[in-house]
């Protein structure tokens, strides 16, 4: 319940963007920044997550975290300024990264046994959310003839996973608190399997949220109507369940689960030029491919959180590390993939540099071999 409310805030406003676009007067670098805004305060609330969980308890943590997100989307049936739009989207990363960041050690520390699963299950979940948000937001705001009641629709799965919450809670008392604090110093800066993992993180969550952002824009101003842009985006979003369900499991088993990391990665690199310079080829065959590649690689990069950890403390100590340089570096992305497209207007440009800039992913996989351990 929680996990399928961690992207709609995100997912919802690409299907829409044209009109928020028609109506502030926005260019296309200050719409990119509704994706950015909340993915920076992702980053930055990813060192406080730990603290947050030592002072008043993981329970209550996640019960911050869903009210903030509640909060967040709510705000959007009053955005009749762009200011609300932006605030909405910088606190939903806040709700987001509150609920996100305790998820690592709570597998590694409840779920030893079946930690690809455990992930696989919570990914999907994640991903489905996404998709369910994705494919209607666009058929609510033409049923409603508003967008902002069709972005604010997305705080009602969140009121209704605060109360699933409160009572699947109420009587649990062990692991109310993290065993240890997760302090700056202590993060595993010096450690080069850390940094491996941290950077495919970065450079895959770059390409996921300037496609986040840009691909239901560019379908749309390539002929597709913007309902049907939606639903391609969708399409994409669904492929991210589908990953999430298998790739985790798969990895978690297998001895050569580079050899698995580099086929996403390639596959990945292929469908964007095909994004790119074909755009009219078999588009919902694409953005599956896309979102099954794309997001299998992260679904198997968040497994690693836990695989590479030796205990819940080492898998705390990395997810703060990995989700604090990720998501600071990957907010650029949209803003600066709508910077490009304001100056040159070339969507085969902006997907051609995301192509490229994935690639680099060959190279952070190196070290993320089999029995690689970050205490």
């Amino acid at each position: 319940m929680i996990a399928v409310n961690l992207r709609p805030a995100l997912t919802s406003v690409p299907t829409v963007v044209v009109q928020i676009q028609e109506e502030f007067g926005w260019n296309s670098a200050t719409a990119g920044l509704l994706t950015t805004l909340p993915v920076v305060m992702m980053g930055l609330f990813a060192l406080v997550v730990p603290a947050l969980a030592q002072r008043v308890g993981r329970t209550r943590t996640v019960t911050i975290a869903l009210v903030v997100l509640t909060i967040a989307i709510g705000m959007r049936a009053f955005a009749v300024q762009g200011t609300v739009l932006l605030f909405s989207a910088a606190l939903a990363g806040i709700g987001i990264a509150l609920a996100t960041g305790l998820v690592p050690g709570l597998v590694r520390e409840q779920m030893p046994n079946a930690m690809g699963k455990a992930t696989g299950a919570w990914t999907s979940s994640l991903m489905g959310g996404a998709a369910i948000a994705s494919a209607i937001t666009v058929p609510l705001a033409l049923w409603w003839g508003s967008w902002q009641l069709a972005l604010a629709v997305w705080a009602i799965p969140g009121a209704i996973a605060l109360v699933v919450w409160q009572l699947a809670e109420r009587t649990t008392v062990q692991h109310v608190r993290p065993a240890t604090l997760v302090r700056l110093r202590e993060l595993p800066w010096r450690n080069r399997t850390a940094w491996a993992l941290t950077a495919f993180l970065t450079i895959n969550s770059i390409v996921f949220y300037s496609a986040l952002a840009w691909i239901a824009p560019s379908y749309a101003e390539r002929g597709w109507s913007q309902t049907d842009a939606g639903w391609l985006f969708a399409v994409f979003a669904v492929a991210q369940v589908t990953s999430a369900l298998t790739l985790p499991a798969i990895s978690h088993r297998i001895v050569h689960r580079r050899t698995l990391f580099a086929s996403t990665i390639f596959m990945t690199v292929l469908t964007l030029l095909c994004i790119a310079w074909v755009p009219d080829f078999a588009p919902p065959l694409v953005l599956f491919g896309l979102g099954y590649f794309l997001s299998g690689g992260f679904a198997m990069s968040l497994g690693l959180l836990s695989d590479l950890s030796p205990n819940a403390a080492a898998a705390a100590r990395l997810t703060a590390m990995a989700f604090f340089v990720t998501y600071l570096i990957a907010a650029s992305g949209p803003f600066i993939a709508g910077t490009i497209y304001d100056a040159f207007d070339s969507w085969a440009m902006i997907f051609t540099l995301i192509a490229i800039i994935c690639s680099a992913q060959f190279i952070a996989i190196v070290p993320l071999k089999k029995g690689a351990v970050v205490a």
